[in-house]
């Protein structure tokens, strides 16, 4: 869908959703100020802001200091993914921004912000009601979520700086995936586990009461939602990386939030979660301004995959029922997901066998794994996978992610025929060799940056021969290019581009000519520039200790060492603060 400039910046530049977000989340704080009632002991203050605790607790059945810290925390996780969801749009569909605090970015930076707020209001709440979590700091009662949430947000906040630093040393990096981008997006992504295991914490079993099942519903669906943020990359068309990796990333998210759901949920918990992020997915995140979006996992047939495998094996053996659902999700699941994704920008084909289904299962396996003990840490009571077998899935995940990342180039040469058609052209590619894309997983031509974004997949008409069933562009500001995805190798020729003086680049004129196909990162990523290496190498070394941290402090959130606090006296928790 392709967009007047003007038209496309005036949707997406607005700050409305920004502040209708805030106004509703202070609408229900001030709610809940007004019904909740005071405790009955300690400061003035104290007793007051225990009204917001109070009114949760009442109206969920979860403790109040859990119930405010899940709620802030997906709240965050909603305004910050608004915010990312429109950049990334912004960036696809009219380039560069021309400030650091426009709409998107600003709902980046409040959402990120506010995950630390829920763990700091988590623990207010915690060391005003004396709650039996945790551990002390100093006067403070501190729950191990609530630290996981902390370590999340700040990390993943650190990012936006960095990335600011990133841009003013290698320029603009139009995509999803460069080590700044993905502090900022996994930070948020994690984040409902953390929320979620605040849940378990609390002993908030989701059995007790309907309200509570439903809390622990919106966690898993924000679970999954945050687990497909880094899709993504195929989401909106653009992607710059071995399509491969989507099948993979499909399976993870699938197979934890799925596996997690079915042993927190109980029987047709991963089909409720599956269904209702279904409903999510196709209204609240279906188009963000000039773009079109096409989603990438539905989850229905991995979650029936999942339920099958507890009915067949039952759950009782966390590893049996893992590995039995996540071979499901890898093979099953990735079969449902096809039918959809042969609607995407960039259509699934059969060149991506066997090896999607190999990696998918085998990131499948990993991920239940690693569902399989998460859900040991949301209800207690449950038998608890060992912490070697996680590691042994973390490890399968990891081998899954990697094997797709090289990107090399063949030695393809094309001739490029244009035949005008007023303000626009007819199309034909010429391959050298011939066969060039007989076994491809894409080839098509990219127009973006212009108001929008199109790609169309060009026809074959002969050996060696295609053509384009639309014409493209000739004025405009959009950038047009002609992408050839085969195996391992992404590769480009330009064949539109307007000058970009900012940066200092020519103009690449739509003319016939013969061209060899380059890195299309030279031109997907034109904005970038050459630098030294060493604040790359710093960023490297920071984003693989920040991804050890997530996994210290989510490890802690969910093994819980025992060391939950008393009250000075030795008494229990006293609940009357808040009655």
């Amino acid at each position: 869908m392709l967009l007047a400039h003007a038209d496309a910046l005036a949707e997406i530049s607005s700050f409305t959703p920004f502040l209708a977000l805030l106004s509703g989340y202070a609408v229900i704080v001030a709610l809940l100020t007004v019904f909740g009632r005071p405790g009955t002991r300690g400061p003035v203050l104290g007793r007051f802001l225990l009204r917001i605790p109070d009114a949760l607790e009442r109206a969920t059945g979860v403790p109040g200091w859990a119930a405010a810290a899940v709620g802030t925390s997906l709240f965050a996780v909603a305004v910050a993914g608004v915010g990312f969801y429109d950049d990334v749009a912004w960036h696809i569909a009219l380039g560069r921004d021309k400030e650091l605090f426009t709409a998107p970015h600003t709902g980046i930076v409040v959402g990120l912000a506010l995950i630390p707020f829920a763990g700091a209001v988590g623990v207010l709440f915690a060391t005003l009601q004396r709650a039996d979590v945790g551990f002390r700091l100093g006067k403070l009662r501190v729950p191990w979520s609530c630290l996981a949430l902390g370590v999340l947000g700040v990390t993943a906040l650190s990012g936006f700086p960095l990335d600011d630093l990133w841009h003013a040393r290698y320029g603009i990096d139009v995509t999803m995936w460069s080590p700044t981008h993905m502090i900022m997006i996994l930070g948020a992504s994690l984040t409902p586990l953390a929320a979620w295991l605040a849940l378990g914490e609390a002993g908030a079993r989701p059995d007790r009461r309907r309200a509570t099942h439903a809390v622990h519903v919106f966690a898993a669906v924000l679970t999954v939602q945050g687990l497909s943020a880094s899709q993504g990359e195929f989401v909106f068309g653009v992607p710059q990386f071995q399509q491969l990796y989507l099948p993979v990333l499909v399976s993870i998210a699938a197979a934890f939030a799925m596996v997690a759901s079915r042993l927190v949920l109980g029987r047709g918990g991963a089909l409720e979660v599956a269904v209702i992020n279904l409903v999510v997915s196709f209204t609240i995140f279906q188009d963000r301004g000039p773009l079109d979006i096409k989603e990438t996992g539905l989850y229905v047939a991995s979650a029936l995959a999942v339920e099958a495998a507890a009915l067949s094996v039952g759950t009782a053996s966390r590893l049996r029922f893992a590995a039995v659902a996540g071979i499901g999700v890898g093979t099953i699941g990735l079969a449902g997901e096809w039918a959809l994704n042969t609607r995407a920008f960039q259509p699934w084909t059969t060149d991506l066998l066997p090896e999607a289904v190999i990696l998918a299962t085998l990131a499948g396996i990993g991920a239940a794994v690693l569902a399989a003990a998460f859900a040991g840490g949301v209800v207690t009571t449950a038998p608890r996978m060992s912490g070697r077998l996680a590691a042994v899935g973390a490890v399968a995940v990891l081998v899954a992610l990697a094997v797709p990342f090289p990107r090399n180039v063949g030695d393809v040469t094309a001739d490029i025929r244009f035949v005008p058609r007023g303000d626009r052209a007819d199309l034909e590619v010429v391959l050298d060799p011939p066969d060039a894309a007989d076994d491809v997983r894409w080839f098509q031509v990219m127009t973006w940056q212009g108001g929008g974004h199109e790609a169309l997949d060009l026809q074959e008409a002969g050996a060696g021969r295609w053509v384009l069933a639309s014409a493209v562009p000739l004025t405009g500001p959009g950038k047009t290019v002609l992408r050839l995805h085969r195996g391992d190798e992404l590769m480009a020729v330009p064949l539109r581009f307007p000058a970009d003086p900012e940066i200092g680049e020519p103009a690449i004129e739509p003319v016939s000519r013969r061209a060899a196909f380059e890195p299309e990162t030279r031109y997907l990523l034109r904005e970038q520039r050459p630098g030294a290496q060493g604040f790359a190498y710093v960023v490297y070394g920071l984003d693989v200790l920040i991804l050890l941290s997530w996994s210290a402090a989510l490890v802690l959130a969910v093994r819980r060492p025992a060391t939950a606090v008393t009250d000075r006296a030795g008494a229990s928790p006293d609940r009357a603060i808040v009655s």
